[in-house]
């Protein structure tokens, strides 16, 4: 299923359901008068529950590890969709991994059904849904008969306060890995929990196997390379930068003599392969196509051996923060403050217009694919930053060193487009001439 039809299927299906059971389990609750107090000694069993989002889920990271390290004695059982197992089953805090089959209706109820009654025969003290706007995960969280559901609201929580039994607010203006340390808090997470992102196993094999496609890419061995993610989910591909920036830096790139590799899933590759080719030569013999053609465990190995990332605001963007490589990262539908991350090594370029940031606020960005905010962070910044994170100290074998360059570069607000048309504005059909 496309991220359009799972919103569609949660609001008219789940939800309706979510808030059946709001009211059906907040009137059990004052009936059963269930303790929901929260003892280390007596938590055995805990669920931690991100269905989508490889951003979002290595985010969670630092919840993860507290979690391990509030209840050692507990069992760590994470829910996700089918395409995210990898990635968890890379954590050395999770015991387990439950998986949902998203690929169609079919197989995504079988496997509901049988996560739901593994969930119910796992007896869980502490269910932790990091979901914040679905239906169907408050559905989850309820019929795991978990004793304490810990969640999030946004706007309301009347209809979660029957559902769970601790809510915290979900505050997009704020790092969400700290949010997620909030929740945790809840349950008696300490206060000094460190929050940086990681660690991710990678296998020595998968290190070996990266090596020979590079090869096969024409990339000399050893040679060091800047990583480059052009790509954005469906999740709100407004958050790609232009195709012609992308171009214009990838060829200045190349030109100053150092060679780049770029990256993306199978169903990116045909986009990935048209940037490159818009390349000019000789340049163009500098810049490598690595999408569609790497397995999970290869793709963290390239992102691990690069010198430099430069990516927009999705997955790869939280890979190399795990693996603390040196990144500039492009911001526009969404504050970096949210997730981004601030540190030695991190530049963030973020250019401000009165819509931004539209992606945790609205269904449909108003620009309609036409992301200003994206188009206005210019190419030659951009690979000035790169330039700068490749110091002479870089080595391939190291990560981020304090005192390294880092920050947050805003661009300034504008409100207007170069045409001069208000920004943030939808005009109904009709009135359009």
């Amino acid at each position: 299923m496309t991220f359009r039809q799972r919103i569609m299927l949660d609001r008219l299906v789940a939800v309706p359901m979510a808030v059946v059971c709001n009211a059906f389990v907040r009137g059990l609750g004052l009936i059963l008068r269930r303790d929901h107090s929260i003892i280390p000694t007596a938590t055995h069993q805990i669920v931690v529950c991100k269905l989508v989002g490889m951003g979002s889920i290595l985010q969670a990271t630092p919840l993860l590890r507290a979690l391990k390290q509030r209840f050692p004695q507990a069992r760590l059982t994470f829910v996700t969709l089918k395409g995210n197992r990898d990635l968890v089953d890379r954590f050395e805090s999770v015991d387990e991994v439950m998986c949902l089959d998203d690929h169609g209706i079919l197989p995504m109820i079988s496997t509901t059904l049988r996560t739901i009654s593994s969930l119910m025969r796992l007896r869980v003290d502490q269910y932790f849904d990091l979901e914040i706007y679905s239906g169907f995960a408050c559905l989850l969280s309820v019929f795991s008969l978990a004793r304490n559901r810990l969640g999030f609201y946004r706007h309301s929580n009347r209809f979660k306060r029957g559902i769970y039994t601790h809510l915290v607010y979900f505050n997009t203006r704020m790092p969400v890995r700290r949010i997620y340390l909030q929740l945790g808090r809840m349950a008696g997470v300490a206060a000094s929990a460190a929050d940086h992102l990681g660690a991710i196993r990678i296998e020595s094999a998968e290190r070996l196997e990266l090596q020979k496609t590079l090869s096969t890419l024409g990339l000399k061995p050893g040679q060091p390379y800047i990583l480059v993610n052009p790509n954005a989910s469906d999740l709100l591909i407004e958050r790609r930068w232009p195709e012609g920036h992308m171009v214009t830096a990838l060829t200045r790139l190349a030109e100053l003599g150092h060679d780049v590799v770029m990256m993306g899933a199978g169903s990116e590759a045909p986009f990935v392969q048209s940037v490159r080719d818009r390349v000019p030569e000789p340049a163009r013999e500098r810049v490598f196509n690595s999408a569609g053609v790497l397995s999970l465990g290869e793709a963290l190995a390239l992102i691990e051996g690069a010198t430099c990332v430069l990516t927009n605001d999705t997955g790869p963007m939280h890979m190399a923060f795990a693996l603390g490589r040196p990144t500039v990262c492009l911001f526009g539908p969404a504050d970096p403050i949210h997730y981004g991350i601030e540190g030695p090594g991190v530049v963030t370029l973020y250019a401000p217009v009165p819509c931004s940031p539209c992606i945790y606020e609205v269904d449909e960005p108003p620009c309609h694919g036409n992301n200003v905010c994206m188009q206005r962070l210019p190419p030659e910044l951009v690979v000035q930053q790169v330039l700068a994170l490749l110091t002479p100290k870089e080595a391939l074998s190291t990560t981020l060193q304090p005192g390294a360059i880092g920050g947050t570069i805003r661009l300034p607000l504008v409100w207007y487009t170069d045409a001069g048309e208000p920004l943030g504005v939808v005009i109904r059909s009709s009135n359009r001439k």
